[in-house]
């Protein structure tokens, strides 16, 4: 592993909004301006958007968009801003110190719910369908060597009565899917108890140390749990949910989206044909987050090729919040946490329907 400090260990709550408290602080913490020029090479002047420094695998569309010119070609120049604690990543785009985040929609609608002026406007990460892409699933479910589950039928029989610990962060990808996928097995998901950790890699030191049941990580990890030997018992296409399963949404606040709409759809436009690019050059894409987050990666995510957000996709995330008590029935739909205001179906890939 690459990872040697002490795992920590921290039992995962409700993400905390921030909505208003947060407001003022944290967003300024680690804040760098990137000093790179605003004019193309044919002195074409370009508009700085902002958003914060991503220290996962979240950061290969931006990168890929920014390096292959697809900002550019827009009229945009992405300015990385710095690293912030995920708590106040909602409050630095509320407050204004940032443009652009992204999240799944269990999140944003929990962001919402909690008073947030923000909308979904273009999806990133999708699961992938094709047998031959697997490998670009969105997460994959780990155990040590010596463990002894082998599939999710041996649940049933391990630590009944106990809680079964995973890396997990409620609510987001990895709260959601595994919950699912415990439905599709019939086995109790009241059993499951998230921890969060800083990285994936933590995660499968965490799990080869026992220190955890379950990991589960994202494409530019999965090599990392090959070489060190963990056994992996399957992957998010288990939940049987379709491309839904991993779907994320970049989002705006309500007042930039008022203010800046030329900006955003440049950013939908430019970001999606960085998708369809990387589905295309995933060795290329994965090189470029290994530099970025100083680290073998071998893979990337698997990505919307097209501008549509389908709003059934996101019914599911809403429907487990209500499963969950974090939502009453009816609170939200998804469209609340989206607008189709900036669809262009000129820019979409057939080779990926």
């Amino acid at each position: 592993m690459t990872v040697h400090k002490k795992t920590k260990l921290i039992i995962g709550g409700v993400v905390a909004l921030l909505v208003v408290t947060g407001i003022g602080v944290g967003s300024y913490l680690g804040r760098v301006q990137n000093s790179g020029a605003t004019t193309t090479a044919e002195g074409k002047k370009l508009v700085e958007i902002r958003t914060y420094t991503r220290q996962d695998c979240g950061v290969t569309p931006y990168l890929v968009a920014d390096q292959e010119g697809f900002f550019a070609e827009q009229g945009l120049k992405i300015i990385f801003t710095g690293t912030v604690d995920y708590p106040q990543q909602l409050a630095s785009i509320l407050n204004g110190n940032n443009d652009i985040g992204d999240a799944h929609p269990n999140e944003l609608a929990m962001f919402i719910k909690g008073g947030a002026t923000v909308k979904g406007v273009s999806r990133d990460d999708l699961e992938p369908m094709k047998p031959q892409d697997a490998q670009y699933r969105h997460m994959r479910y780990y155990v040590s060597k010596n463990s002894p589950i082998k599939s999710w039928e041996d649940i049933k029989k391990y630590k009944v009565g106990q809680k079964i610990l995973m890396n997990g962060t409620i609510p987001s990808c990895t709260t959601f899917v595994p919950s699912i996928i415990f439905d599709r097995y019939a086995l109790d998901r009241t059993r499951l108890k998230f921890v969060s950790f800083d990285s994936d890699q933590q995660a499968l030191q965490a799990v080869e140390q026992g220190d955890i049941d379950i990991a589960e990580v994202h494409p530019p990890y999965y090599h990392l749990a090959k070489e060190t030997g963990l056994v992996q018992i399957g992957d998010s296409s288990d939940s049987a949910m379709g491309p839904g399963t991993a779907v994320a949404l970049y989002f705006f606040s309500d007042k930039y989206l008022k203010e800046h709409p030329d900006r955003v759809q440049g950013f939908v436009n430019a970001i999606t044909k960085a998708q369809i690019w990387a589905l295309h050059h995933h060795e290329e894409a994965a090189a470029m987050t290994s530099k970025a987050l100083n680290l073998t990666a071998t893979g990337t995510h698997y990505y919307a090729s097209d501008t549509a957000v389908p709003e059934d996709e996101l019914q599911p995330w809403i429907d487990d919040l209500v499963k969950g008590g974090f939502l009453k029935k009816n609170e939200l739909k998804p469209a609340d946490l989206v607008t189709h205001q900036f669809y262009n179906p000129s820019i979409s890939d057939p080779t990926q329907s």
